[in-house]
């Protein structure tokens, strides 16, 4: 089984994702632009300008059908298989939208992406948090429980592997690259899972968080 067949089967949402929260991590001055596990396209709807020459990258062939509706290119299949139909030093970004997490090895596939990165190029990724709040009480604390779910969330069932905000840097790192930005996205509403982060002192403080962004760079030497 490769890499990237558990997104035929995808999290609630997935292939109409927006994704506005992602679009500041996105360098204004990228003009080269891919998005792996591009769905059906709306994230990469909202970054066209005529400036921009926008790919992606989808397994699911009816959601890449309607990808190519508004991107440039659109190949379809898995990241691996289809890694030599991308040209080297050539985007300027290359966004992974909660996919890393989907993969058995996303630390080679980050690895492969530096060979396509411009000289000025990054790497954008948002990784879901297991360390988030309302799964750490709910799931672990409360109910004592691993159990994967198959309607999404950060035990979808179609997680290979599980991150947090220190996982997330360690692995670019280790890959060799130098991260620009870091930082959590959609926190947590819950008045209660407020406070019982409040009370750590702290300790909990990431685990505000439901998703981490990331913004990498290749360390050149």
């Amino acid at each position: 089984m490769s890499d990237q067949s558990t997104l035929l089967k995808t999290e609630i949402g997935y292939y109409h994702s927006q994704r506005p929260e992602m679009l500041k991590y996105v360098p204004d001055t990228a003009r080269h632009i891919l998005e792996v596990g591009c769905s059906e396209g709306n994230f990469c709807q909202a970054l066209n300008r005529p400036d921009r020459e926008i790919w992606g990258v989808e397994i699911n062939p009816e959601a890449a059908q309607i990808a190519s509706k508004v991107c440039h290119k659109v190949l379809i299949g898995d990241f691996d298989a289809i890694f030599d139909q991308l040209p080297a030093n050539y985007f300027d970004c290359v966004i992974f939208n909660d996919v890393l997490e989907h993969l058995y090895t996303p630390w080679e596939t980050i690895k492969k992406v530096k060979l396509l990165l411009s000289p000025s190029g990054v790497l954008v990724s948002s990784i879901p948090n297991f360390r988030y709040i309302a799964n750490l009480i709910t799931e672990v604390l409360i109910e004592g429980e691993f159990r994967y779910k198959p309607e999404g969330g950060i035990l979808d069932d179609t997680h290979m592997r599980f991150f947090t905000s220190k996982s997330i840097c360690r692995m670019f790192r280790e890959q060799g690259y130098e991260i620009l930005q870091h930082e959590g996205i959609r926190p947590c509403k819950s008045w209660k899972e407020k406070l019982f982060i409040n009370l750590s002192f702290g300790l909990l403080k990431d685990a505000r968080y439901k998703q981490f962004a990331t913004v990498a760079k290749p360390v050149r030497l």
